[in-house]
Parts: structure tokens; sequence; C-alpha cells
């Protein structure tokens, strides 16, 4: 992995930090001690005694002391090892509990701070980031901050981002000598996408991404050649790897990341039965991946590829992966009901498993709807988006810390994701609004990704259809009526422009769904609720848009744009933009046309 620090940080020479944990024995002969536990190796390889004295291994200090050291401020002292000293304090009791959830406790609060112990390059990652948990505040985009002058910043960002570069710089070094260890790589690969995920680095998260994939399958060669002991490829495969993959099928819904490259080696038959509700996590985690580039698959047959009818592969490939979601809900069930009957449901399992179940229902009305154009493909999943909404407002204490809030970010699974996608493809005015709100009440960055950005997002389309569905009901020619806070603040310079790239296409040549049940559990919302799904009132097909990117004119311009159209719209090459399909009814023929759209936003 090539890493390249920030150009205008500079990082200070790492200095060594004295250690007072070390064992008595190492103590009293004045030696480095490793601090291995139960027995430090110096003193297991001599043949002597090894004794500690009172600390266990995990915590690397006292309560007092750590409650001592983070009463003050991590800017109240120029003294620079005291302040890295209080930022691993901090990460330790705080950070480490939330960045990966409840449910990688050991990875996070262990095995990284074990690593750090002899990784002066992991040391300064967990610093840097322990310090933008702490201090999440906006700031400048971080790309900018490379290449612009760091005193616009507080003392706590300069800090985490000079402990950034000297790790970067770290690691770097140690692979261009060629010494590097690939485990301690990917270790500092995760870290350092969470400190690019909280400074909004997307692309550069992103790449890192990459370069830690490349990194996973260089290891898995070693590991299947017997050149790495078994100890370090059970860490790969059952801490590193369910990383990259959660936070790979999280980025698929904006980006082309690949994860399906970690897929192949993954162990499919998670759906079986569950021990855990990390297993659990695991096995939805594999088939949001595996549906997610699925509907991508059936977007581009059916968009490129008109009108032939969708090949048979692609529909064995949607009943199969229907079949394994409902084998998950299944196991997923049984093992809720496991956990109840002996009396082992806790309140955080119980949000736990809201979460997932969350995460389900979203994945059904995906792979189940993915064949088909038609938007309005969408109002039969009314049961399923209430689900998620209803299940959402109780999974959102399973990230929430003590006080309430919810941490600035998270790689674990949250609702932001499920109820994104219910905000977007369902059109129920008041439930759609709901999905959109408990959003913002999520982590703020989930993955690689702000919901902030993803909200603004949505208020942009539901204005866009709202605008598109009172131009429908408005007699031509004839202004469309006044509806606050929607489509009227979306003035002339911000209307959706379309061009003129039309082509039709036969509904019938396109299942709209396969025949389908509806997912119910003991986890699913009631009968009242479900006799309320009704399809009245929901926005007509025409009027509903499909959001496919966000570009910018100094990148290119997708299918149905040019440079024309959108010199029209903003004579900035930096604006983005979103493009989207829309679906129109040809009033002779009868037949559908697809219109690409696009509109200025603020992404």
């Amino acid at each position: 992995m090539s890493v390249s620090p920030p150009n205008s940080v500079t990082g200070s020479p790492i200095r060594p930090l004295r250690s007072r944990r070390g064992c008595k024995t190492c103590k009293s002969r004045r030696v480095k001690c490793g601090e291995e536990k139960p027995a430090c190796v110096r003193c297991t390889k001599t043949g002597r005694k090894c004794e500690y004295e009172g600390t266990i291994f995990g915590t690397f200090s006292s309560a007092p002391a750590t409650d001592s050291i983070l009463d003050n401020p991590l800017s109240s002292s120029p003294n620079s090892v005291w302040r890295e000293r209080r930022a691993f304090a901090y990460y330790f009791q705080h950070a480490a509990l939330f960045v990966g959830g409840g449910l990688e406790a050991e990875f996070w609060s262990t095995i990284v701070p074990q690593v750090s112990r002899s990784e002066p390059a992991v040391w300064d990652a967990i610093i840097s980031l322990s310090a933008l948990f702490e201090s999440p505040e906006p700031c400048p985009d971080i790309a900018f901050l490379r290449q612009k002058d760091l005193r616009i910043l507080n003392q706590n960002h300069r800090d985490a981002l000079g402990w950034y570069s000297r790790s970067m710089s770290s690691v770097r070094q140690r692979l261009d000598r060629g010494d590097g260890d690939i485990f301690v790589g990917l270790v500092s690969c995760v870290l350092f996408m969470c400190i690019e995920a909280l400074q909004g680095g997307v692309e550069q998260a992103t790449w890192l991404y990459t370069q830690g994939v490349q990194l996973i399958l260089t290891l898995r060669a070693q590991i299947a050649s017997g050149a790495v002991e078994s100890s370090k490829a059970a860490l790969l495969e059952d801490n590193i790897v369910p990383i990259f993959v959660r936070l790979g099928s999280i980025a698929l819904n904006f980006s082309a990341v690949p994860v399906g490259a970690l897929l192949s080696d993954t162990e499919h038959a998670l759906t079986q039965g569950f021990a855990s509700l990390r297993s659990a996590r695991e096995g939805i985690v594999i088939l949001a991946a595996e549906a997610q580039l699925f509907q991508r698959t059936c977007l581009e047959h059916l968009v490129m590829s008109h009108p032939s009818p969708l090949p048979c592969e692609i529909l064995s490939q949607q009943m199969t992966l229907l079949a394994r979601l409902r084998n998950w809900h299944a196991a997923f069930t049984d093992l809720m009901e496991s956990l109840r009957l002996t009396d082992a449901l806790s309140p955080q399992q119980v949000s736990t498993g809201a979460l997932l179940l969350t995460n389900h229902e979203m994945l059904f009305v995906m792979v189940a709807s993915s064949t088909s154009l038609l938007e309005t493909t969408n109002d039969i999943f009314l049961p399923q988006f209430h689900n998620i909404v209803e299940q959402a407002s109780i999974a959102l204490d399973a990230s929430a810390r003590s006080d309430g809030s919810q941490p600035p970010l998270t790689i674990e699974l949250t609702v932001a994701m499920p109820l994104w996608f219910t905000s977007l493809r369902c059109r129920e005015p008041r439930l759609r609004r709901a999905a959109l709100t408990l959003t913002s009440q999520a982590p703020p960055v989930q993955g690689f990704y702000k919901c902030a950005t993803g909200v603004r997002l949505l208020e942009t389309l539901i204005a866009i259809e709202e605008m598109y569905g009172m131009e429908m009901k408005t007699p031509q020619g004839t202004a469309s009526p006044t509806n606050p806070g929607s489509t009227d603040e979306l003035d002339e310079s911000n209307r959706p422009g379309s061009s003129s790239n039309i082509f039709s296409f036969d509904l019938g040549s396109h299942p709209v769904t396969p025949d389908l049940e509806f997912v119910s559990s003991p986890y699913s919302v009631g009968s009242e609720m479900k006799a309320d799904t009704t399809t009245q009132g929901l926005l007509p097909e025409e009027a509903r848009i499909k959001p496919i990117n966000i570009f910018r004119v100094q990148d290119g311009f997708p299918p149905g744009t040019t440079e024309e159209d959108i010199a029209k719209w903003s004579p900035y090459r930096d604006q983005s933009f979103m493009h989207f399909l829309r679906n129109e009814r040809d009033p002779v023929s009868g037949t559908w046309q697809i219109v690409h759209g696009f509109t200025p936003i603020d992404y």
C-alpha cells in the first residue's frame, strides 16, 4: 500500500514513550519490557519469574489515572507526550467503543491497542482518530487543508493531522523498504479510512479501501502458501475482512469499490443458522454487498441493453438472492427467539436485532424490485417500508452513547442506509418524511459518507418529484399551485433539465417483480399499520425519478447530457449535478420512454 501524507503537514520525529507498565523483573533489571501478558517474552526466554503490578492487559491504565487524564482538554497542555497519552486514553474509554460498534469490541479495544505497542504508526493513527472523534466540529475539507495553512484549525485538529501525517510517513517508509508487515498495514489502513471519513475525504478513503483490498488478497495468497502463521490468518478472516466487506457494502451505494473481490472467499453458508448477533450481522453484510452488485447489473442491462428481455440467469440470480434473504430471516428469527426464551435478550440486543432487521427489509425490496424500471414497482412494498421506519426508531438505541447522543462516526451497520433507501423508494409522503427525519438522528458519518449529504440529496429529489406531480395535475400552460417547502424552493435556475436522449421500452419485456410474499416476523409491524399501506395518493410513475449518480462538469458528462445543456444551469465546472432517469408514457403508442435528466445539487 502506498500512502502519501498531507503536503503541508510536517510530522515531528517519533519520540519513544517511556512505559511504566512493564513487569517488575524488567524494571528491576532496567531493561525494556515487551509487556506481553501473562509473562513477557524477555522473562520467558531467560527463565525469570514475571510479575506485573495490578494493571490488566488491554486496559493500558488504571481507571483513576484514566479519569484524571481525561479531566483536562486535549489542547490544555503543551507537553506532546501528555497530549498523546490523553488522546489514547480517550480512544480506549470512548472512541473504541463506538467506531466499530459493540459487536467488534475485541478488535478495537484489544487487538488494535496491542498492535500499537510495537508499531508507532498504529499508535499515531489511534491518537489521531481519537482527537478527531472527540472534537468532530466542522472544518474545511481535508484535501483543501493539504494545500493551505493549518493555522485555521483548532489545536485538536492540528494535533490530529500531525499525528496522521507521521503515521502515514512511517507506513510508507516501511513498505518502501520492504520490511512492512501486511497485517499491520491493514490495521493502519482501517484507521486511516476512519480518519479520512471524519474529515470528509471520501475520495482518499475510497482509494485507501482499494489499496486495503489488494493487501488482503496478497495476505490471503501468503496464507495459502504457508508463509503466514495461522494466528494472523484467523485475525484476517475474523476481524479485518468483515470490516472491509461491511465498508464496501456501504460504499457501493455511491461508488464502485472492489468489494466483490472479497466475496468469492467469504463463507456464504451464514444463513443456515446463527450462534450470535455478530454472525447474523456478517451474514446480512455479505447479502448487502451481493444485492447491490445485483441491482447494478440489472440497471445496466435495463438501461443499456434495451429493449431486450432480462436474461434467464439474471432472473435465476434474483430468485436465489431472495431465497437466501428468506433463509437469513428464518435463522435470525430463531436466534432472537432462543435469546428471548433463555432470558438473555438484553435491551442492547433488541436494538441490534432491530438494526439488522431494517437492513434485511431494505435488501428484500432492493432485490425484488431490481428487475423493473418502473418506480411504481416499489408501491407493493409499503409494509416493508413501514417496518423499516418502525424498527429504526428502536435500532437507534444500538448506536447511542450513554448520554443519548450519537457518535460522530461508525463503520458498523446503522439505520442510516435503510432509512435513506426508504426515503428514496417509498412515495407515501408521510412515511418517506418520517424516514428522512430519523436519518438525521443516526451517527453523522457512516462508513465514508455523511448522512447530512444524503439528506440534502433526498430533499432535492423529493422537491423534483413533487414539482413533476403538480405539473401533471395542472392544466398545460398554467402555473403550478404553491406548495411551500418543496417545489417552490426550486427557482428557475434550479429546475431539472431533461435531454433529448429518450428511448422506448415495452413493459411486457420486463417482469415487475417475482411472486413475493410479505416477510412477517415477531419484529414486523402490526396488522393495524399494514391495513393503512394503500397506494392511494401516491405519486404517478411519470412524476417519479431514479437517481443514477452525482457528477461534475470537470469530470465529464454522463449519458444524456451535453456541455451545452449543463452550461444553461451553471457556468461553474466544480458544480455538482444529480443525474437521474424518469419514465414517460407516449400518448400515441402507449409505450414507456426513458428520459435522462439532471439538476444542480449542493453535494
